[in-house]
Formats: structure tokens, sequence, C-alpha cells
């Protein structure tokens, strides 16, 4: 018995079969969507009841944030001087220099409202209220004691603490270079790290102008020739380390002490020996820290060295103490 098909359905039905991939392949080829005369059927009808409803006519997002922040503006201190201004600027300037970032963003999100504030301000008002009141209790107990010394010198004299990132060096490599900026000032230890050989050189300097930056910048540190605090005839003086300098300006900055910290393991390798051993070598880091101060504490520790030797009195070879220790026989 034979079965009795065309040749062409044949043909078409066995080319349709080879070339279909398998099951867990069709989800990785393009989808595409067959509409027919029922698709969406009836929401034409409902998008134009949707829109004649009472719902239609509520504010966009939009708009109601602005609406929200316009009032709670009002309830923070009081209108400016300047909100015809800033008014005024808004309006002018036109919808379509907005970036993508500024309009989605949200006016409520800059606002200044006590309630909004005292979270970021005042996290724990308790702890505050403890604080001020160990604070108070301080203040009324030494309020009739003088100032220390370490007060006083505090004072009068500024300095900048700081401290680098973890570098990829070990201690032993950054504690050379650490040995050769204390003691300089900040001009001549950038110049140091400018021409070293080392690699963590550069790394260094990059930190000291930060901290020179930054203690210019915090403290008002080094201003002292701007200020017109130059010396007019330079002194010379002697630091702690027995060497003699000349100072022009009382607020020049220096590096007064330098220390090097071990830090986290940054990862491993493997070390391979002889007789088919091996060894695991972790990669050190480390972090240099920094201390900067002016001139003139350097003047007022040669000052004071240099009263206190005055004040010693001259040196005896025979000085005049009773005797003591004394036995009636002999000692060996």
């Amino acid at each position: 018995m034979s079965l009795h098909l065309p040749a062409r359905r044949v043909a078409a039905t066995a080319s349709a079969v080879a070339g279909k991939p398998s099951l867990h392949l069709q989800y990785l080829l393009p989808r595409t969507q067959r509409r027919s005369a029922w698709f969406n059927f009836g929401k034409k009808n409902a998008s134009k009841g949707s829109e004649e409803s009472p719902f239609a006519q509520e504010l966009t997002r939009r708009e109601r944030e602005q609406m929200m922040a316009s009032r709670n503006l009002d309830r923070t201190q009081g209108t400016s001087i300047f909100d015809e201004e800033i008014k005024e600027a808004e309006r002018a300037r036109p919808e379509e220099q907005q970036g993508p970032g500024e309009a989605s963003r949200s006016p409520i999100a800059g606002t200044r409202i006590k309630e909004h504030m005292e979270r970021a301000e005042d996290p724990d008002p308790r702890w505050r209220v403890r604080f001020l009141k160990r604070k108070v209790m301080q203040m009324v107990r030494d309020g009739n004691k003088p100032l220390t010394r370490e007060q006083r010198i505090k004072l009068s004299e500024k300095e900048h603490v700081s401290k680098s990132t973890a570098l990829p060096t070990s201690v032993k490599k950054l504690v050379h270079l650490s040995h050769q900026i204390v003691g300089k000032t900040v001009d001549e230890a950038i110049t140091q790290m400018r021409f070293s050989k080392k690699k963590m050189a550069r790394e260094v300097k990059w930190q000291l102008e930060d901290a020179r930056d930054r203690a210019i910048a915090a403290h008002g540190m080094g201003l002292g020739a701007a200020g017109g605090q130059a010396l007019v005839k330079p002194k010379r003086i002697q630091t702690k380390d027995g060497k003699w300098v000349e100072v022009h300006d009382p607020t020049t900055l220096y590096v007064d002490q330098s220390w090097v910290t071990k830090g986290f393991w940054r990862g491993m390798r493997i070390q391979y020996h002889a007789r088919s051993r091996m060894s695991v070598m972790w990669r050190p880091t480390a972090s240099i820290s920094m201390v900067l101060k002016e001139e003139k504490t350097r003047i007022r520790q040669h000052e004071e060295r240099v009263e206190k030797q005055a004040k010693k009195a001259p040196w005896v070879h025979l000085p005049n103490r009773p005797v003591t220790a004394q036995r009636p026989y002999y000692s060996w």
C-alpha cells in the first residue's frame, strides 16, 4: 500500500522541519507581535471615559511637587528679598535648556524645612543633650582654671595632619622617603621627591602638595608673605636635629613629623622554589602620614632651648653635697 501525497507538499514540510531550531534555541530568536481586528478592543471607549472623569483633572506629578515645594519654602524663614529676581530668572529660562537630569530631579530634594533638616543635622537628639550637659559641667568646673601650656600653644600656632591612602608598597621601602622629607620645608621636600628615583616618590610628592593646599585652604597657613608678616631680617635658628637654618617668613610650612603605617594585603602570588616546593608571597600596602606646621613653631622651640640653657647653673666638678652610704668597715 502506497501513500499518495503531492511531492510539492512533502518537500515543503521536510524543509520546514529541517530549518526549525530546537526548543531551547527558540527563546533566543526575535519574536513579533501579531495583532488582529480584535486587538485592543474596548479600550478606546475606556480611555474616552477616563478623560472625562474627575481623575483626569488631577495635577501631574511635576506640578504637585512644585506646588509642595513652594508651600514648604514659605514655612522656613519667610520670604527673601531676592524672590522676585529668582522667579523672573526661572520664568525666563526656557524649558528646552534643562538637561535630562534636571527635569527628573525633584524640587523637594533641596528643601531646607526644619523638619527635614533635623534628621541630617541632629540624628540623635538625646545624645546631643547629654553631650551639651557634659560640656556645660566641664566649663563650670574648669572655668577658673588657667590655660595649660598646650592650650596656649594651640591658640597661637597652627598645624595640619594629612594621611595618604593605601599605597602599593611596603613599610620597609616607604619609610626611607618618610625620613627624607621630615624636618624640611614643604617646597624643599617636594623638590626632593621630584628628583628621587624611588617609585613611590611621586605618590609622596602628590601627598605633600595635597597637604599643603589643604593647610592653606582649611587653616590659613603659609599666608605670611601675602599678609605682610615676613621678617625684615632673617632669623637664624637651630632645629631639634642640630641643623642651623635661616627663617625669612615665620609662616613658611615645614614637615614637622612623618611616619608610615602598615595597610591591608592587596593580593598574593606563588613563589616557586627548588625540589618542587612553593610558598605564598603577600603583596603589602602602606600609607604615609605627615604633620605640617609653620616656622613660628621652630622659632619658639629654639628660643625655649636657648632660655633653658641660660637658666642652667654652671657645671661643678666636685659638688658640695653630703657623703652618704658610709660603713665602719671595709666593703671588700
